[in-house]
């Protein structure tokens, strides 16, 4: 009795992971694209900057998305952020100070210096945290009440729960905006490079929530 008991509950067992299963394989695209959704938030919004993430250097693209952002008029003001790193630790190639160069390279192509900030964040850890604090506590001073955070691809959700959080007790609105330059987010899962990074980025979620460095109520 005790056996035939045992084969009903592995019987079910097995037939209820069968019917997740057959579910997955139906609903799979939909899935992902819902999961992808998730860690990587954007909208239509507007706010007094957008804060631009950079890490040692920032891509092309992204400053291309901040000036349109900056020409729509949905922010009055972009902020780079730039990761302070040694002469030793930049390319090859890269004379100066990079964010000089950055600061240059924006005036060169007409931009006034009352439409963009270069903000410098010195690295500790977790980093997505720290630089949080550092760029806000820096742009509460101005009195910003609002901030569009433009993010790489599926690290938008952790670092928009990290300034979110820190954002909060300094009365400083954030709204994520998730930027793809590697893959494209519609079939992300059928490109090596947005696997690796939503596997990567899904776990480092994961650590700032069993961490402590994000409360679970900030994490949805």
């Amino acid at each position: 009795m005790k056996n035939r008991k045992s084969k009903w509950i592995w019987g079910g067992i097995c037939l209820f992971i069968l019917i997740i299963t057959i579910f997955v394989l139906i609903f799979r695209e939909t899935i992902l694209l819902k999961a992808g959704n998730f860690m990587a938030p954007a909208g239509d919004y507007k706010a007094d900057v957008a804060i631009l993430e950079g890490s040692e250097f920032i891509s092309t693209g992204f400053i291309t998305t901040g000036m349109k952002l900056l020409s729509s008029g949905r922010v009055k003001r972009i902020v780079i952020v730039l990761q302070n790193i040694a002469p030793a630790g930049r390319p090859y190639g890269i004379n100066g100070n990079y964010p000089d160069v950055v600061r240059q390279k924006l005036k060169n192509i007409g931009m006034k210096e009352t439409e963009f900030k270069v903000v410098v964040v010195h690295i500790g850890h977790p980093v997505t945290l720290r630089e949080a604090e550092q760029v806000l506590n820096a742009l509460s001073k101005e009195n910003i009440k609002s901030a569009i955070l433009l993010s790489p691809g599926f690290h938008t959700r952790r670092s928009y729960l990290a300034y979110q959080y820190v954002g909060i007790p300094l009365q400083i609105k954030i709204f994520p905006s998730a930027s793809f330059t590697n893959y494209q987010f519609n079939n992300w899962w059928v490109q090596e490079s947005g696997v690796r990074d939503f596997t990567a980025e899904f776990f480092k979620l994961v650590y700032y929530l069993a961490g402590g460095y994000i409360p679970f109520k900030f994490s949805y």
